[in-house]
Formats: structure tokens, sequence, C-alpha cells
């Protein structure tokens, strides 16, 4: 039974699958075995104590062996999308730091550092820790970090492991004086101990900010200021400059696309003008960073223009985390590539609900809920429903509201049978990072809804 919830014929994707080895390799490795129990929401009861390596073998279906809801992540979407980047940053010249706070999923990170990402970007110093455990050898944390006890994790592990770098961002004089201050700490401990490698500076990049918007400095001279800053210290080396350019807006028009490249702008005449300063560290190229889900490509157009001009060599990194997954509303609507199906990224996330209740004409209540689907931005969309084996686009359902674990999807007066009690719903979501963050483990389907293998979250 080949159901295609995108509404494009079954023959018509040709994608190959993500070989099953490697999504074998990424779902468990020797030293990483873990096992399917209770705790695993949605999976069948006979799944307890399966180990994750072995899932493919049971040939588990999703609408026969397991509970609703269940969220699940489509195997030759993720195949695409994994693709889709790796080729586009190969075309510009430019690497992937992809944001693993999207999934905190294990799997998932090591399929993208299979891809080719340049390193993975991260929140927190826990979240950096994590990442690292997860395979990845350059972790970006794109925040200041002074939380101390990070910190002094985070130096004590580029000591005893030299394969390894941790960059973060700094955005003003105090936070570069607070960093110095714990880093002093380890440097001044490790000074008597000739058995360990010293302590190596800590890479950080200057941060841009928006008037309203979250940390970063507001303008050039103030950020210019803060790389001096950073330079001087000999606890700290200046590795570029990054922003955030998503807290500007996510629509793709005029009025939200002009002033994100007028932000851009400033990130790389701050680059520049620390470069001419002679600020940046001699033994890496200067980076420059920013780059949501949205408008990675006006990052890659304002950093790359004219990029032989640059005095120093750039690495241009961006840190799209939703690509791998994309979804049916919010980043659909503003993909660099939306209406090019062959180019465009694809919805990889579905969750699967079921009608529990009609109640009352015009109303069909559901087993999934704001403890099972992103709600926090816009709503999901009805993709459509199961009936026995047949699946049908539902274009006169929506979803009204949610409770925690109840879910209101409004029909047409017109329609009002389209949704009978014990009919399954596919929901397309709206928000992949607060879907992730429901789920303790995920199946993964082929085209038939054969569960392929089981990915985890680590939040």
């Amino acid at each position: 039974m080949t159901l295609r919830t995108d509404g494009t014929p079954a023959s018509a994707d040709t994608t190959p699958l993500i070989d099953s080895s490697s999504m074998r390799g990424a779902a468990s490795t020797a030293d990483d075995e873990w096992l399917i129990d209770w705790r695993c929401k949605s999976f069948p009861p006979s799944a307890e104590g399966v180990p994750a390596s072995q899932v493919a073998e049971r040939r588990w279906h999703v609408h026969e062996d397991f509970s609703t809801p269940v969220a699940l992540l489509k195997e030759r979407a993720l195949a695409h999308n994994l693709n889709r980047m790796r080729e586009y940053c190969a075309e510009h010249g430019v690497h992937i730091a992809p944001h693993g706070k999207t999934t905190m999923s294990p799997e998932l990170i090591r399929l993208q550092l299979e891809h080719g990402a340049w390193g993975m970007t991260a929140a927190t110093a826990w979240q950096a820790r994590a990442m690292l455990a997860f395979g990845a050898r350059r972790v970006l944390i794109a925040n200041e970090c002074i939380d101390p006890v990070g910190l002094r994790w985070i130096a004590a592990h580029m000591r005893d492991h030299p394969q390894v770098e941790v960059l973060c961002l700094v955005d003003s004089t105090a936070a570069v004086e607070q960093m110095r201050a714990v880093l002093r700490e380890v440097h001044g401990s490790a000074a008597g101990d000739t058995s360990s490698p010293p302590v190596r500076p800590m890479p950080v990049l200057v941060e841009i900010g928006v008037a309203g918007g979250r940390a970063g400095a507001r303008d050039v001279v103030a950020a210019v200021d803060v790389g001096r800053a950073v330079s001087a210290a000999p606890e700290l080396e200046l590795a570029g400059v990054a922003g955030f350019e998503g807290v500007i807006g996510g629509q793709r028009v005029r009025e939200v696309v002009e002033p994100v490249r007028q932000f851009l702008g400033t990130i790389r005449s701050v680059g520049e003008e620390l470069m001419a300063a002679g600020a940046f560290r001699d033994t890496h190229p200067v980076i420059l960073s920013a780059g949501g889900s949205a408008f990675f490509d006006q990052v890659v157009d304002v950093f790359t223009e004219g990029r032989d001009r640059y005095a120093r060599p750039v690495d241009v990194v961006i840190r799209s985390g939703c690509y791998v997954t994309h979804d049916h509303v919010t980043y659909r609507a503003a993909s660099p590539f939306a209406g090019d199906e062959e180019r465009d990224f694809r919805p990889a996330i579905e969750v699967w609900a079921r009608v529990i209740s009609t109640p009352e004409p015009g109303l069909a209540i559901i087993d999934a809920g704001k403890r099972d689907i992103s709600t926090d931005g816009q709503m999901p969309v009805v993709l459509g429903r199961l009936r026995d084996t047949e699946f049908r686009p539902v274009d006169e359902v929506a979803v009204d509201r949610f409770n925690d674990q109840h879910g209101y999807l409004a029909t047409a007066a017109s329609a009002a049978s389209v949704l009978e009690v014990g009919d399954r719903v596919a929901l397309g979501i709206s928000h992949p990072c607060t879907t992730f963050d429901k789920w303790r483990v995920m199946p993964v389907v082929d085209d038939d809804y054969t569960v392929t293998a089981a990915f985890r979250t680590t939040f």
C-alpha cells in the first residue's frame, strides 16, 4: 500500500532511499546499541526489548502495528533533503553546520555529518557535549557561552581532544571579560600539569544583533570593539562574525527580505573591518556565519558576492536546521525553492492520529494533541484520511485547535461525513523543532509505510 500524502503519484519520485546499511548504522553503532521499550511512545507492545539495529527486520507497518498518535519520518524525503543541501553547498562553495537543536537526534545528526556537514550548531554547552557524543568534531554554539561550568568543560575537552573544535559567540566586552575570568582559572590549573597538552585559546565569533532582537552587538562600531577585545585576550582567539537573520521575520516578502539583506551586510562589514585590523586568528579562514532555514540563500548571496575582494580567506557557514525534515506549512512557504518541486526540500515528518469521536455536525475529534505535535506557530494541516486501505485527500477539513491530548477538526457542512470514527488522519506539521521534542523515538518508514529504522531524540 503506497500512500503519497504529498499529492504526487508514487511513480513521480525516484530519489533513492537512504542505503539500508547507512540507516541501520545511523540508528545504532557497535558501542551505542539501544532497545525499544515502553518509553517509546506508540511503538508496538511486542517491540519491548528489540534492539534498534534490528527494527527493520521486524517489518512493522505503521498503520497495522503502531498505536495512534504516531509521529514518523519518511525515508525518501530525508534522503532527498540531505542530498539537496549537500548539492546546494557544493554549488555555491559554502559550508553548513546544521542547527542540531531542531532534532537533537543522534541518528539524524550522524546522517547530516555523513552528507558533508562542516560541523554542527548548538545553542548551549550541554547541546555541544551531546553533538560531540553523536560524532561531530566541530560545534558552533550560536549563542553567548559565559556559563562557567560549560565553559570549563569545553576548554578541558578541547585540551584533551586536539581534533575537536568548539566555537561560541560573544557580543560585548563584558562577556569577553566573563569568559576570560573563567578561562584564566582553567589555564592556571593546567599550568603545572606537564602530562596534559596545553589549554587552547577559545575560538569565538562576534555576534551581531538587531534593535529589539536577542543578543548581538547593535552596530558596527560596538562589534569592532568587541572583536578587538577578543583579539587582545590570550585566552581567546577571534574566529569570525555571526548573526541570525530569522529574528527580523519569517515571510519571504520584500518588507522582510530587504532588512535581512541589510543586516547581513552589517555582518560582512564588521568582518571586513576586523580583517583590515588584523584581528582574526592566522591559522584558519575567517568564518562568516548566519542562515536559518528560511533565508540561507540570502546569506549565501550577500556573503559570497565578490568574495575574491576579501582581505583574508573566508568560510561562509550557514546554520539551517529544519531543512532535513522541512514541513508542510512554515518552511514550505518560506523556502528559497518554494514552487520548484524538483529543487525544493520535501516534508519528511507526518503525525498520524485517529478519529475517536464525531460528537456534532462539522466536528471530528482526533487522539493527537499538544503533547504530540507542534502548535506554537501555525496549525498543522490535514493531508488526508485513511479508511481501511483507501487514502483520500480531504481539503475540506482543517485543524481548529488542540488540547493536551485531543485535536479538533472542523469539516465543511457539505462534507460532514468525510471523517468517520476510526478513520486515520495524516497531519502535516508547521514547526519541526517543537514536534521532535515531543517524541523519544520516531519510526522511519519507506514509501509503503513499512518501518525501516527507529531514530531517537535527546531533549
